[in-house]
Protein backbone atom coordinates (compact mmCIF):
# COMPACT_ATOMS: atom_id res chain seq x y z
CA UNK A 1 0.00 0.00 0.00
CA UNK A 2 3.05 2.34 0.63
CA UNK A 3 4.29 1.60 -2.61
CA UNK A 4 1.17 2.69 -4.21
CA UNK A 5 1.21 5.89 -2.42
CA UNK A 6 4.98 6.67 -3.36
CA UNK A 7 3.84 6.04 -6.86
CA UNK A 8 0.82 8.92 -7.18
CA UNK A 9 3.35 11.57 -6.38
CA UNK A 10 4.28 13.74 -9.13
CA UNK A 11 7.26 12.22 -11.27
CA UNK A 12 6.00 8.39 -9.94
CA UNK A 13 4.99 5.76 -11.87
CA UNK A 14 0.97 5.65 -11.39
CA UNK A 15 1.03 9.62 -11.67
CA UNK A 16 2.64 9.53 -14.78
CA UNK A 17 0.58 7.10 -16.48
CA UNK A 18 -2.72 8.82 -15.08
CA UNK A 19 -1.21 11.96 -16.59
CA UNK A 20 -0.73 9.99 -19.87
CA UNK A 21 -3.34 8.35 -20.04
CA UNK A 22 -5.85 11.73 -19.05
CA UNK A 23 -4.41 13.07 -22.09
CA UNK A 24 -4.93 10.57 -24.92
CA UNK A 25 -8.39 10.26 -23.38
CA UNK A 26 -8.43 14.13 -24.40
CA UNK A 27 -7.06 13.74 -27.50
CA UNK A 28 -9.35 11.06 -28.74
CA UNK A 29 -12.35 12.60 -27.73
CA UNK A 30 -11.55 15.87 -29.62
CA UNK A 31 -10.13 14.19 -32.43
CA UNK A 32 -13.89 12.17 -32.66
CA UNK A 33 -15.64 15.93 -31.59
CA UNK A 34 -13.46 17.45 -34.61
CA UNK A 35 -14.49 14.39 -37.05
CA UNK A 36 -18.19 14.61 -36.11
CA UNK A 37 -18.31 18.52 -36.62
CA UNK A 38 -16.61 18.00 -40.09
CA UNK A 39 -18.92 15.18 -41.58
CA UNK A 40 -22.03 16.87 -40.40
CA UNK A 41 -20.80 19.99 -42.24
CA UNK A 42 -20.11 18.44 -44.87
CA UNK A 43 -23.63 16.27 -45.18
CA UNK A 44 -25.32 19.76 -44.68
CA UNK A 45 -23.28 21.31 -47.63
CA UNK A 46 -24.10 18.72 -49.91
CA UNK A 47 -27.94 18.57 -48.43
CA UNK A 48 -27.72 22.48 -49.64
CA UNK A 49 -25.82 21.95 -53.14
CA UNK A 50 -28.89 19.50 -53.88
CA UNK A 51 -31.32 21.58 -52.61
CA UNK A 52 -30.63 24.31 -55.10
CA UNK A 53 -29.77 22.75 -57.88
Amino acid sequence: MLTALRNLVPGGFLFTHAIFWSVVVMVAVGTTTVAAILSAGLVILVLESLGKA
